[in-house]
């Protein structure tokens, strides 16, 4: 006969511990907005305090979400990561698509101006892009390769192109050397916006109001161009 004890025993190994953690899951149909909401946040994050400097606990508590929904979605930090700045080079995509037509219409002159003025007004509403880029660019590694091989490679070379055809149509000095001319066009069409709370500090102006972008796009271009 089985001991009163012995049963009691068995029973309880029996049984899950009630201790025990489960897989935290994502409800069915909501997978892609937290997915979205994670990705969000974790830009904000990476561009402000860096790959090293941001965690998964800020950036769950940024996006409302439990911390092991992060360890759901996405395999490891540098994944995050990522997901992160490809998000951010689909909008960028996405805002040039819509210039392809317009582009096609315009004499070199044309499209410099319309693709600086959208980069203006791009960076403008997105200042966390070039919060970011500047975070990676200040030290060689895997995720700067990775950063510029996917990425920035190709809007470099579109720039270059460009730049190359308004030299040689006179509208840019055709002895800058384009190199130079890609960095002075990024950092004066973005310091503006990326450094918005000096800024506004300093000279009193908000620099995201829609008058004062539209201001420094043509600001930019009136320097650039001759």
């Amino acid at each position: 006969m089985q001991k009163r004890g012995a049963g009691r025993a068995a029973t309880r190994a029996a049984k899950p511990r009630a201790s025990a953690r489960k897989p935290v899951a994502t409800p069915p149909g909501r997978g892609a907005e937290t997915r979205a909401r994670i990705v969000a946040a974790a830009l904000g994050e990476f561009a402000d305090r860096g790959f090293e400097g941001a965690s998964t606990r800020e950036i769950s508590a940024a996006a409302s979400v439990n911390q092991g929904l992060i360890t759901y979605h996405f395999a490891s930090k540098e994944s995050l990561w990522k997901a992160a700045v490809d998000a951010m080079f689909e909008e960028l995509d996405r805002e040039l698509a819509t210039l392809a037509g317009e582009l096609a219409t315009l004499d070199v002159r044309g499209r410099l101006r319309a693709l600086l003025v959208r980069w203006v007004r791009f960076v403008a509403a997105h200042p966390e892009q070039m919060r970011l880029m500047v975070q990676e660019g200040k030290s060689d590694g895997p995720r700067l390769a990775w950063l510029v091989d996917r990425h920035l490679r190709r809007f470099y070379e579109l720039f270059d192109a460009l730049a190359r055809e308004a030299q040689d149509a006179g509208l840019i000095a055709a002895d800058l050397p384009r190199a130079h001319l890609y960095y002075i066009v990024i950092g004066a069409a973005s310091l503006i916006f990326t450094a918005a709370p000096e800024c506004r500090r300093l000279t009193g102006r908000d620099p995201l109001r829609r008058a004062t972008v539209e201001a420094h796009a043509d600001a930019l271009l009136r320097l650039l161009l001759r």
